[in-house]
């Protein structure tokens, strides 16, 4: 029992050191992510209507005097007397509402209708984010465990390599050491390994 107990501590150390390897590998050499935001914009303009507006606030201003003619008109005719000298009082008028101010001024002046063009944009924002694949060489280091089921041996190994990436092509070369538990004796090696990518998530 003390003998598998030590090939399962063996194996969990080499694939524990092996992952925080991995993580530590995977967020230095973390791909960048393009991202790309597109905009659309749509302008609407809506024409608000107002009839017969009030005034807030009526001000004179001035007065001027207007010479007036006055006509006196019979039955058959239409005879001028004299001229009259007249006072007009200019008022100031300001109305107002939610989307307009209009000031008016005059003799009795008033507003009949006032539009109002609103403008209102519709902003429609598109965000894509895309992981951009710009690296083609890599430098792994690995670490785990394997175990051979013909010596019944648990061996961790750990190894240092570099691999160049072509597509979907990856081709590697790698050195590093194993060590036999059923031996006890550490062992170096070197492999070249060629691999495809089938599937990508």
């Amino acid at each position: 029992m003390s003998k598998y107990r030590k090939y399962i501590i063996t194996a969990l150390a080499g694939i524990i050191s092996g992952v925080f390897i991995a993580m530590g590998v995977h967020n230095c050499n973390r791909q960048p992510i393009e991202t790309k935001v597109e905009r659309d914009t749509v302008t609407v303009f809506d024409t608000i209507m107002h009839y017969l507006p009030k005034p807030v606030e009526v001000e004179k201003v001035k007065t001027e005097y207007r010479w007036l003619t006055m006509v006196e008109h019979f039955r058959d005719t239409t005879k001028m007397i004299d001229s009259v000298l007249v006072e007009v009082p200019i008022e100031s008028r300001h109305y107002h509402g939610e989307e307009y101010d209009a000031y008016i001024s005059g003799y009795e002046p008033s507003l009949d209708s006032i539009f109002v063009r609103q403008r209102t944009e519709y902003i429609t924002e598109t965000i894509t984010r895309t992981v951009k694949d710009n690296k083609h060489l890599f430098v792994d280091v690995a670490g785990g465990c394997e175990y051979q089921f013909n010596t019944k041996t648990a061996v961790p190994f750990a190894e240092l390599g570099a691999r160049v990436k072509l597509g979907r092509v990856g081709i590697g070369a790698y050195g590093g050491y194993s060590h036999d538990t059923k031996e006890n004796k550490a062992s170096p090696y070197a492999r070249i390994k060629v691999s495809y990518d089938i599937l990508g998530f």
